[in-house]
């Protein structure tokens, strides 16, 4: 494939990403919990480390918010299971392979792999969040597995952009601002390790702002009448 059909799949894919994440808001489990889960509370579920994290997202033991809060948790997580993490995962690879001009760089090699390692990590978090939340109660044991799958692929995924970040410095093709973008993504899984309650929403940030960047550039360059 040439580098412009890599950017095409770039575009399908990060658009389709994109409307996964609407869909979680419209959700009806996420609609009817909706003044029961505090701000971030789907990242937060990933960096809980004990009871007390567990408690401030789903609330005490036999509040009315508590089986609301459940049924949210589980049917993000299942459509994350189903189509988000398999489409950003496509998304990251095409847009390292774009950004290569389809040529078979060190750089992107080293983004593909980095983006399958976030893809195994996120389906262990993601699988263990769905076992927890079965019996909060009895759970705790579990978080150990679930932070692991969750910081190894936000950790992963920051290295993805951080690679793609080089293609765009070093690359036939200079993106400079666009490899600026893709540094952000590091600084904000460095800052929430330090205080994740705190950072979890910028780094997120992060991550949007990097990838709506190769997003936008896939799409400059799947349109341009040059081939």
């Amino acid at each position: 494939m040439s580098a412009r059909a890599w950017a095409w799949a770039s575009v399908a894919f990060g658009i389709a990403s994109l409307a996964v994440l609407v869909a979680f808001a419209l959700l009806p489990e996420m609609r009817a919990a909706a003044q029961c889960l505090p701000p971030g509370s789907v990242v937060q579920f990933e960096f809980a480390r004990n009871d007390a994290d567990l408690t401030r997202i789903f609330g005490e033991v036999g509040s009315a918010c508590r089986p609301l809060a459940i049924a949210a948790m589980d049917a993000v997580n299942t459509l994350d299971l189903i189509a988000f993490i398999p489409l950003y995962t496509g998304f990251c690879i095409a847009g390292a392979i774009f950004l290569a001009d389809g040529a078979p760089r060190l750089l992107a090699i080293a983004a593909i792999a980095a983006a399958l390692g976030a893809l195994v990590g996120d389906y262990v978090e993601t699988t263990t969040l769905l076992g927890i939340t079965q019996d909060i109660d009895a759970s705790e044991a579990l978080l150990a597995r679930s932070q692991f799958g969750a910081w190894s692929k936000f950790a992963l995924l920051a290295a993805h952009a951080f690679f793609c970040a080089g293609l765009c410095f070093f690359g036939e093709r200079r993106r400079t601002v666009l490899g600026l973008l893709l540094v952000l993504p590091a600084l904000g899984v460095g800052v929430t390790a330090l205080d994740h309650v705190r950072y979890a929403n910028a780094m997120n940030g992060a991550f949007a702002i990097a990838w709506i960047g190769l997003l936008a550039m896939a799409a400059r360059r799947a349109v341009q009448p040059t081939p």
